[in-house]
């Protein structure tokens, strides 16, 4: 059987861009074998934007967020996957508040331990795809650093793809080849590599 690859989605638009490339390395991804999933974080419902601080999840001995709406059910779900990819624009040098609550959450995934941190997403694979219109590559790179050091603090592996100069256009990716065949590869290594 092949690996569980679950797709997040933290473009607000149905039509954009990021979907696009998204959805071309998931399907590359199923066609290499993989059982995938798609999660549109626009859609999730949330009693708290965000992380509430609570330290409900430090107290109850579980890896679970205690708030018990969609996006904790879905944050709890996460190490079921093998793999976890976040496909994201870049807005205004970040995510998307829609991907954030969820990113936030996480943290109910890390525990503080005599051997420092603990989750059960270590020596899974988080994947980053990230878009940026105009001259955004540094920006861009800022993003990836950001996810990276999620990755490094809970030992998860670490894979991206961020397209920078792509049109602002919704859809405009749709007929460009390149950023398609770099999606269909990307998917394709997430579903062949470890």
């Amino acid at each position: 059987m092949g690996k569980k690859i679950l797709f997040i989605s933290g473009s607000p638009r149905q039509g954009s861009n990021t979907r696009i490339v998204m959805r071309r390395a998931l399907e590359a991804a199923r066609a290499a074998g993989a059982e995938t999933a798609e999660i549109d974080a626009a859609k999730l419902g949330h009693r708290v934007a965000g992380c509430s601080g609570c330290l409900g999840c430090k107290r109850s001995g579980e890896f679970r967020c205690v708030i018990g709406d969609e996006v904790a059910q879905t944050v709890e779900r996460l190490p079921e996957y093998d793999v976890v990819v976040f496909a994201t624009p870049l807005y205004w040098l970040s995510w998307p508040a829609q991907l954030k609550i969820l990113i936030d959450r996480m943290y109910s995934l890390i525990r503080f331990d005599r051997e420092g941190i603990t989750s059960p997403l270590k020596g899974k694979t988080l994947a980053l795809i990230a878009t940026g219109g105009g001259g955004n590559a540094g920006n861009l790179e800022l993003l990836e650093e950001q996810f990276l050091c999620i990755t490094k603090i809970i030992g998860a592996r670490f894979k991206s793809l961020c397209l920078s100069q792509v049109p602002v256009g919704e859809g405009a990716l749709a007929e460009d080849r390149e950023a398609l065949a770099r999606a269909a590869e990307f998917g394709r290594e997430l579903a062949d590599n470890p």
